[in-house]
């Protein structure tokens, strides 16, 4: 006899025909097959999430159960409808429209990486293949994807380790002013105060504020970056170290890039070296993404942060150092707002439906603004080769938090300047790391997101240890044990 069942499921509509599933009679061990209509797309993915759980489960494919678990708690909890329509023409036949709950202290970026993280998974892509009558078409495609990143991942994962066995792993210098200037933040509780920003510029650069339209309230000094730009601008500084002149310091073209370098206006400097780097966008997403599989959509990704960076100007304020012979020294401050790139051109790839790419002639062209290489050859800061991919394994996923990528660049500073063992006050940690969330008192986000951060970079082998302490003010104080041998 059969049962009627009243399934959470409800339906699906995929190139407007309603989907049915027909279910073996041991699913439901009543001993009679089940049909179920699915009127949501979400209810439908939900439902085949339970079943893959269950499946593996049985095999003891862990680490895919824990990924399907939490695909499913982000999707139940998390989005609000799922609507998927017919794309026809491309690789996967389907586009989509999301909604979704928000979570305090949670940007906009990350949540929507998340999501498009789990929509663009080859998981997702098979669940969906079920209600396609490409169903096989799809599922072969998917499989060529997955082997061909398999078989990547793996050469990259040989190549690293004989690089690391020959001694050969390779480094490149990052600007030990351009990461300050990443690096700064503004602490509330630091004494004598001064002037507003805007008042404490030259008249120069006020005026390229102004002309700018940039509003007195929203002027901060330093670099702020999302963690995607600042995954860039380490793919960028490793293209520069690898196509420029690096052998001869004395040279105006020692780090001016691969094709030549542009004098520019620089502060008060009215003619300094700013490198030009020629790439294709393969070869910077590449880098990107740490070596793995690069799809047409990662590509166009990397371009639209290009793009995004290049719509984006910065208030630059340090002081660059020069050591004179007698043991005396010259300071230079150095004020500007500018861009950090300027695209010259950027490059048009052709690929065909299934992902592979035809043309690749065209080259991007990128102007990098001037601390790129400022006193690269006495203030730098070396990075291992592939620091993109150590830490995308170390944190777990692509969508690195900007917390644990500062707390990285700032330990590597740190380790760079033979500090073994940094100290700082947990609250002005919290506000290197995350400036913009404690000025809107989330503390306890910014807490949340810093041990994963922590976790981070010791996963990266960067961090042996850390301790908690009570500072001679009675305030916390973290003190971090580095590894010197980390390279």
């Amino acid at each position: 006899m059969t049962k009627n069942r009243t399934a959470k499921a409800k339906s699906i509509k995929v190139e407007g025909k309603p989907l049915t599933r027909e279910l073996s009679q041991d699913y439901f061990k009543e001993g009679a097959s089940v049909k179920i209509d699915f009127e949501t797309a979400l209810d439908f993915i939900l439902f085949q999430i339970a079943t893959l759980k269950g499946s593996a489960k049985k095999l003891g494919k862990l680490d895919s159960l824990k990924y399907l678990e939490e695909m499913e708690v982000f999707l139940s909890t998390r989005i609000t409808s799922l609507k998927i329509y017919p794309n026809p023409g491309k690789e996967i036949p389907y586009r989509y429209e999301v909604n979704y709950n928000s979570q305090e202290g949670e940007t906009q970026e990350e949540v929507g990486n998340k999501i498009k993280g789990y929509l663009t998974s080859p998981t997702f892509n098979m669940i969906l293949a079920q209600a396609s009558p490409q169903k096989e078409q799809i599922l072969e495609i998917i499989r060529q994807k997955e082997e061909l990143r398999r078989k990547e991942e793996e050469l990259a994962k040989r190549e690293a380790e004989i690089k690391k066995k020959e001694g050969k792993v390779g480094k490149f210098r990052r600007s030990g002013h351009l990461t300050d200037q990443i690096l700064k933040y503004t602490y509330p509780k630091d004494k004598n105060p001064q002037l507003s920003i805007f008042d404490s510029l030259k008249e120069t650069t006020r005026k390229d504020i102004e002309i700018a339209g940039v509003e007195v309230k929203e002027i901060v000094e330093g670099i702020k970056l999302s963690p995607a730009e600042t995954k860039v601008i380490d793919s960028l500084c490793r293209l520069l170290h690898e196509t420029s002149q690096n052998s001869d310091p004395g040279k105006e073209d020692y780090y001016a890039g691969n094709i030549g370098y542009e004098l520019v206006e620089y502060g008060e400097e009215k003619s300094t070296p700013a490198p030009k780097l020629a790439f294709t966008l393969y070869e910077l997403t590449r880098e990107y993404k740490g070596g793995t599989y690069v799809s047409g959509k990662d590509i166009d990704n990397v371009k639209q942060i290009l793009t995004g960076l290049d719509s984006k100007k910065f208030l630059l304020s340090y002081v660059e150092t020069t050591k004179k012979r007698d043991g005396g020294r010259i300071e230079r401050k150095v004020e500007d707002f500018k861009k950090l790139i300027h695209i010259l051109k950027i490059s048009q790839t052709e690929y065909s439906k299934e992902d592979i790419e035809l043309s690749k002639t065209e080259e991007t062209i990128i102007l990098l603004n001037p601390i790129f290489r400022r006193q690269i050859d006495s203030k730098f800061i070396l990075y291992p080769n592939d620091i993109n991919r150590r830490t995308i394994i170390a944190y777990g996923s692509h969508n690195l938090s900007d917390i644990a990528l500062r707390l990285r660049d700032y330990l590597i500073r740190e380790l760079s300047s033979k500090r073994y063992e940094p100290e700082i006050n947990m609250d002005k940690l919290y506000y290197l790391l995350a400036e913009k969330w404690m000025r809107e008192s989330r503390k306890k986000k910014v807490k949340e997101y810093t041990d994963k951060a922590l976790e981070t970079v010791k996963a990266l082998g960067l961090l042996l240890s850390y301790e908690m302490k009570t500072a001679s003010t009675g305030e916390p104080k973290i003190v971090f044990k580095l590894n010197k041998q980390w390279e």
